[in-house]
């Protein structure tokens, strides 16, 4: 069914955090089935999938994401410091993290890439903060756009890109259709993330409103979906709900290993 869809054919990767390590997988299960897509839309974390896969898609570019993923720690992403923590309850501060061990990061692996010379066409979605509206990169720095779609708020501090403060794409377009459908697009792909599996009701405020939020985005998500542009063909790979949480970092293999047998095992059935 897959490789019968409309041409041009977007893959959309949305958000999840630590689990857009899931997207890997299903990458691999679909590079390994023969298909490509000709455009890439990231958004959040799913942007650094679509950035690194726009450059190498074939199947040893899934084997570096999957070594990336598999090697990252939690203090490549996240470190927590005292005196920020205490700068930003005190409104002094935007966010509780920077984002300096991030960025080195994304450097490490992206280097100095420009968006608009990606092999494959890139487009990378954040959030305008003074507007509310998703905001589309579709030239300049990688690695800012990135840092800009994965700027969750609160927790990242927002990101100065031509002009414009911008935050997570995911808090108003994890999934864009609309935009898909906007640069032409006649089919897409969305290598969503497994949603977030129900537990127990958590009790410190932070992992409130991570929770809340997940379960936000997720219903927005499939509220989109559901009711695509008209003309744009959508398919959906399907996914089971998972525990991992969005700051899990340190459960790639895992993941990934479990995405790409789904997927594949969602093909054979196809």
């Amino acid at each position: 069914m897959l490789q019968s869809l409309p041409r041009p054919l977007a893959y959309i990767l949305p958000g999840g955090g630590a689990l857009a390590a899931y997207q890997v997988g299903v990458l691999d299960a679909l590079t390994a089935a023969g298909l490509q897509p000709d455009r890439l839309i990231g958004v959040s974390a799913g942007s650094l999938n679509a950035a690194l896969f726009a450059w190498s898609s074939d199947l040893d570019g899934v084997r570096r994401l999957e070594r990336m993923w598999s090697t990252v720690r939690r203090r490549d992403m996240l470190r927590m410091h005292p005196g920020r923590i205490a700068l930003a309850l005190a409104g002094k501060r935007a966010s509780f993290l920077d984002n300096r061990h991030g960025i080195a990061f994304l450097r490490k692996h992206l280097g100095a890439r420009l968006i608009q010379h990606a092999p494959i066409p890139l487009t990378i979605i954040a959030t305008d903060l003074a507007t509310g509206r998703p905001f589309i990169l579709d030239s300049g720095d990688v690695v800012s756009a990135v840092v800009a779609s994965s700027a969750f708020p609160g927790v990242f501090p927002p990101v100065e890109f031509n002009g414009h403060m911008l935050i997570d794409g995911g808090v108003v377009a994890d999934v864009p259709l609309d935009v898909a459908a906007e640069l032409g697009v006649a089919s897409v792909i969305v290598i969503t993330v497994p949603p977030l599996a129900p537990g127990p009701v958590p009790q410190h405020p932070v992992a409130v409103v991570l929770r809340s939020s997940t379960w936000g985005v997720e219903a927005h998500g499939r509220t989109v979906v559901a009711r695509p542009p008209d003309g744009l063909r959508v398919v959906e790979i399907p996914t089971q709900p998972s525990s991992v949480t969005t700051f899990a970092v340190g459960s790639a293999v895992v993941t990934i290993e479990g995405a790409r047998e789904f997927t594949e095992a969602w093909l054979r059935s196809e």
